[in-house]
């Protein structure tokens, strides 16, 4: 097994994975690889830890679960390995800035951790792997919905200086600063539309317009929030995004052209 198919190993294990016991050891005794050089590759092709992203993947699941069911919250709790309603709580505050039990009641969007995308290897003209790269979110299980959307107008939104953010108050800033950027999204938009999660900081609103001036109208709603501030470890700093505008196919079209272009019109810098 070659470390491209090690990683994508990896990732299925932790999905099948995710409401049992799981650890960085056991990942790699699955895939018959050392545990040094599992932790090494993963970290270099996605950019983060494996316990760090199991821990995500299941709070992101718990979020989902939490406003997709009526199940409790402790329930929900200890269903994805948190010991008591106050450890989950702690956590999700953490994140979200509110308690699970308000989340339920004003928010819609869950998957702030959406899953890791396949892995894609690079080779030289000699047939050798010399990197790695990755698509990023995988968000194909959406794909019938886009296609109920043909012609219809998706808002991309790309935010402004992640990279720095991460740098200066470290992945929890990084985290609540994304969090900050779905909950602006997400209070904007109504029952027909559909936030995304697609990159580390890349996000799309499917809406059901077919104008632009519509799509544009609940663009400048969210963008209208730039400059406001979130607090992680006792700092405070401003959170801002761009947005640019994509047009789902009327005909058929490839998942990874769509995605492509979601990501490029974002970064277009049409609006501030």
């Amino acid at each position: 097994m070659n470390k491209f198919e090690v990683l994508s190993h990896t990732l299925d294990y932790i999905e099948e994975k995710l409401t049992e016991e799981i650890t960085p050891e056991g990942c790699a005794e699955k895939c018959g690889y050392s545990l040094s050089s599992l932790q090494k590759t993963f970290r270099c092709v996605f950019n983060i830890g494996i316990s760090d992203y199991i821990s995500r993947r299941r709070l992101s699941y718990a979020t989902k679960e939490l406003v997709e069911t009526e199940q409790t919250v402790l329930d929900i709790a200890l269903k994805y390995g948190y010991n008591s309603h106050e450890v989950f709580t702690r956590a999700f505050m953490r994140l979200w800035g509110v308690t699970p039990s308000e989340f339920r009641k004003t928010r819609c969007f869950s998957e702030i951790f959406p899953r890791l995308g396949e892995t894609a290897q690079v080779t030289d003209e000699k047939g050798n792997i010399v990197m790695y790269s990755k698509r990023k979110f995988d968000v194909s299980h959406l794909y019938d919905f886009m296609k109920e959307r043909r012609g219809k107008y998706v808002i991309c939104f790309d935010m402004v200086r992640l990279m720095h953010i991460n740098e200066t108050y470290g992945s929890a800033g990084g985290d609540i600063a994304i969090a900050e950027c779905l909950r602006r999204i997400d209070i904007e938009s109504d029952e027909t539309m559909l936030p995304i999660r697609i990159g580390g900081d890349e996000f799309v609103l499917i809406t059901d317009y077919e104008t632009e001036a519509e799509a544009k109208a609940v663009a400048e709603k969210i963008l209208a929030h730039n400059g406001e501030t979130v607090k992680s470890g006792g700092n405070e700093f401003e959170v801002s995004m761009r947005a640019g505008f994509a047009v789902i196919p009327s005909g058929n079209f490839r998942y990874n052209e769509l995605f492509n272009s979601f990501v490029n019109a974002g970064r277009s810098d049409e609006m501030k």
